[in-house]
């Protein structure tokens, strides 16, 4: 019986080593499986960010070149203005400027000499004189007013 034993003893150990080496397998099975899911996630992953970063160039690029299109207008007017700058006769402005600065200066000063050179009292006398011509030719309008009617 011990040859039995020992044979039912062997076929238990096998049965037992089995059942671990089956158990280690699916294990190893699931480790695989779990692996692969995060491989698939990774790579689904790297894709929408891959996506999203070609849009963002391609919205970038967009801004840039409208920038570069307003940047080149800006230039264009400002080579404009300098052109005008350097084609402007600036000292002969400056000079036109001083000359109607003196005559009007010349001119303010003449008129101050005209001012000056009236004779006050006698503009006076003639104001004093101008009014009692001109009240008494009221009062001769309303005499002849009154009688004609």
């Amino acid at each position: 019986m011990s040859e039995e034993k020992k044979e039912t003893t062997a076929q238990q150990e096998e049965q037992i080593v089995a059942g671990k080496i089956l158990k280690e397998e699916k294990k190893q099975s699931r480790k695989a499986s779990v692996q692969s899911i995060s491989l698939i996630v990774i790579a689904a992953c790297m894709v929408i960010i891959t996506v999203t970063i070609v849009l963002l160039i391609r919205n970038v690029n967009e801004k840039i070149n409208a920038i570069y299109v307003k940047a080149d207008t800006a230039i264009t007017t400002l080579n404009e203005v300098a052109t005008g700058i350097n084609e402007a006769d600036l000292p002969g402005m400056a000079e036109q400027i001083k000359n109607l600065t003196s005559d009007a200066t010349d001119g303010i000063a003449e008129t101050m000499e005209k001012i000056d050179s009236i004779d006050m009292d006698s503009l006076n006398n003639s104001i004093e004189r101008l009014d009692a011509a001109t009240q008494a030719f009221s009062s001769t309008a309303n005499a002849l007013n009154s009688i004609f009617g």
